[in-house]
């Protein structure tokens, strides 16, 4: 305990350093590809605090790996610092107030995220570089984890093998060591050209829009041979029609895109539901004398879960303890849960035990394909009822809250990392759950060797609103 106790004195003398890039990132919200700023932020604690740092990874110039000491284990964490659109908040109200109306937000905590790994990750080192201990630290900044880019074109580069575990977290609702499954999740747009002519003799023309609208009611049939999934985690298909092309009825559209996403129980459903897609296109394609090209943006696996080594967290979550939510945290939260119209409880102060159970889509799936995940949930917001991806989440993760979180999390992955380095047989238990869940699978990128992420997206937004 003498040496956990060194990394929780390391991290109250010098988590303040960390609040205030959270602060900043909070303050610059920065949608998914364009995290220049938070990247350089990041990036410069880094290197300031010892670790190498590797720039522009698999063709993202705003993700890096920093890497500090020599040898096993390799314990891997996780860092994400994009933004969502219109989630602009005043971290002192507690009812919707913008900053700047329409500006992006940290309504995800991704503010919070992208400290709270390397925290951890930190204390560890220095307690590691002072007791002459053998290992590697990593750190992987992933950039847009919103549109579960990031860590999939990471992974396709195999940037991922050697790590022997991964420490990971998310601001919730909730305290504890979440061991659960997600399902997979592909985002695909279609392409279709036609031909354009005048409306008066539609005939001379090939609607690129009828070809779209006719896969969408492809889609829609294909929905009933499906398999749903569960409750927790069912099966969903969703799409939009974001560009027609032209905007005047009197004229057959040359060109319309189909932007279509799913959800799947695993990898393998969510390829053949992806094929499958893909076929109700390429026919409807050929149907109405149009052409079509599919653009694969992103896609993930299904998270494999560890009871195991989030066993291990979830003793070391106890020993830390939740966050110390103030009489005025309280106050915030009952005002925020009033305004939301749901039931005026507080904080809990609640640490769940950790069963496998099941969890929202996110990239960090990809790590759990390669090593075992230890992921950590932490309350900043006190209700799943008050709102997750909106303004009241922006709000506590700018708020003291998010501090508080961000304390206990450095605490609770830096001390679960210290356990797994020096008691090698719980890793070696961990990773053995992992080969039997797998049951001989192997990880297979699902994203085409010819896809790239797009750098463009969202360019125009950051554009409007950089300070």
């Amino acid at each position: 305990m003498e040496n956990k106790k060194q990394i929780y004195d390391w991290i109250d003398k010098n988590e303040g350093d960390l609040f205030e890039i959270s602060d900043y990132l909070w303050e610059h919200p920065e949608l998914s590809m364009q995290e220049y700023e938070a990247s350089d932020k990041l990036t410069a604690y880094l290197e300031k605090n010892g670790f190498e740092v590797t720039r522009d990874i698999a063709g993202m110039p705003t993700a890096f790996i920093a890497q500090w000491g020599e040898g096993k284990p390799v314990l891997a964490f996780s860092s994400e610092y994009d933004a969502l659109p219109g989630l602009s908040q005043d971290k002192d109200a507690t009812e919707h107030c913008p900053v700047t109306l329409l500006a992006p937000g940290h309504g995800c905590g991704h503010n919070l995220i992208a400290t709270g790994g390397i925290l951890a990750a930190t204390a560890l080192k220095e307690l590691m570089k002072d007791k002459g201990m053998k290992g590697t630290i990593k750190i992987f900044g992933t950039p847009a984890e919103e549109l579960c880019i990031g860590k999939p074109f990471m992974a396709r580069e195999g940037l991922f093998e050697g790590v022997d575990a991964f420490l990971d977290w998310h601001p919730s609702h909730l305290n504890r060591a979440a061991a659960g499954d997600t399902n997979a999740y592909f985002n695909v747009k279609f392409h279709f050209t036609g031909l354009s002519s005048h409306g008066n003799a539609p005939w001379n023309g090939r609607s690129s829009l009828d070809a779209a609208m006719l896969t969408g009611h492809a889609i829609e049939m294909l929905r009933e041979h499906i398999k749903p999934g569960s409750e927790t985690s069912p099966s969903t298909i969703n799409y939009a029609f974001p560009d027609v092309g032209n905007s005047f009825p009197n004229v057959v559209p040359a060109t319309t895109i189909l932007w279509c996403v799913a959800r799947m129980k695993n990898a393998e459903m969510l390829a053949d539901v992806l094929d499958r897609v893909t076929d109700c296109a390429e026919g409807c394609a050929k149907a109405t004398g149009t052409t079509v090209t599919r653009e694969v943006i992103t896609a993930t696996h299904d998270f494999i879960p560890n009871l195991r080594i989030n066993q291990l967290l979830e003793k070391n979550l106890r020993e830390v303890g939740v966050p110390k939510y103030t009489e005025e945290d309280q106050k915030a939260a009952k005002a925020i849960q009033k305004t939301m119209g749901v039931k005026e409880t507080g904080y809990t102060g609640e640490i769940l035990e950790t069963v496998v159970g099941s969890q929202p889509v996110t990239d960090s799936s990809e790590y759990s394909w390669f090593a075992p995940v230890a992921f950590l949930n932490v309350a900043i917001s006190p209700s799943e009822d008050s709102g997750w991806h909106a303004w009241t989440s922006a709000k506590f993760a700018g708020s003291a809250v998010g501090k508080e979180a961000l304390d206990v999390v450095g605490k609770a992955l830096a001390s679960t990392a210290y356990d797994l380095l020096t008691n090698p047989e719980i890793l070696d238990e961990a990773q053995a759950e992992l080969k039997d869940r797998l049951g001989g699978k192997t990880y297979e990128s699902l994203i085409p060797a010819e896809s790239r992420p797009d750098l463009d997206t969202n360019r125009d937004i950051m554009d409007k609103f950089r300070k």
